[in-house]
């Protein structure tokens, strides 16, 4: 009968938990084996069978398993999703030493919000140190989903709280990839995607057709363009500055020239009012 049992998950090479049922049977019948195989372990809070970052301090970790009145059940370190909740409990604690314990040697941390990747334990503890000191006393992570599936990969959807009150446009969603470092796990490999504050909403999906339209179009100049984008940025960068810049620069001069002559014109006319209202007593 399926049931819920609060243990820790049974971390070996894959993410399996093995459980041997005995089934009443007649004299001379073998008995009967069953395995389990489990995709996917989904941690969730009391209300609405989701955790927060606040509850693994006090909660067990919560997985659905089969159950028997005769089961095996091997036992070994944390799972996926116990140490990828450590790693959001710990940003919200500041403890930059339970960080360094969770993070592989060789890990790659790719934030999609920067131009290239953390490469690196000391790289990624240098980029979750600035996102510590970023957040400030009242800012925190909120977990709101965390899912672990085979070959040690767990992912998170998350927000932040100020105060306890979610922060507009921090959605964000994580992917992660685990290894074993002797008896524990830790993190090898992170993949942050950020919400854009920006919603073009219809405007992405013209954009979008435009583009495809494009793609279709140029067949030959876009394969060109998708094996080697940063050659096509250089060309276009060099056709901005031939063509576009010489007409462009001279411009923008003259309108900041005049910008400024305007705002030299409005401080003098203040300083002829503030000078007659002060004449006339008004």
């Amino acid at each position: 009968m399926a049931a819920i049992a609060g243990f820790p998950w049974v971390a070996t090479g894959k993410t399996y938990i093995q459980i041997k049922t005995v089934a009443r049977h007649a004299p001379g019948a073998m008995p009967l084996k069953r395995t389990c195989r489990f995709e996917q372990a989904e941690i969730k809070k009391p209300q609405q069978l989701i955790f927060t970052t606040k509850e693994i301090k006090r909660k067990p970790l919560i997985v659905f398993a089969a159950s028997s009145s005769d089961s095996n059940i091997d036992i070994g370190f944390a799972s996926p999703a116990h140490i990828i909740m450590q790693l959001y409990s710990a940003i919200n604690e500041k403890n930059l030493k339970k960080l360094e314990k969770l993070i592989a040697k060789d890990c790659f941390f790719d934030d999609y919000s920067f131009p290239t990747p953390f490469q690196g334990k000391k790289e990624a503890l240098q980029f979750l140190d600035q996102l510590i000191a970023c957040m400030g006393q009242n800012m925190q992570f909120n977990v709101e989903h965390i899912w672990q599936g085979d070959d040690f990969t767990a992912g998170a959807n998350w927000h932040l709280d100020w105060n306890k009150i979610q922060v507009p446009f921090t959605r964000g969603c994580s992917y992660y990839k685990l290894s074993s470092d002797g008896d524990r796990l830790v993190i090898k490999e992170a993949r942050v995607l950020i919400e854009s504050p920006i919603k073009l909403g219809g405007v992405a999906l013209t954009l979008f057709k435009t583009l495809t339209f494009l793609f279709d179009a140029f067949p030959a100049a876009t394969e060109c363009f998708l094996k080697s984008p940063h050659v096509m940025f250089q060309l276009l960068h060099k056709s901005y500055k031939i063509a576009v810049e010489p007409i462009i620069t001279p411009l923008f001069t003259w309108y900041i020239r005049l910008l400024n002559f305007a705002a030299c014109i409005l401080a003098f006319t203040l300083k002829i009012l503030y000078y007659l209202a002060k004449i006339f007593n008004l």
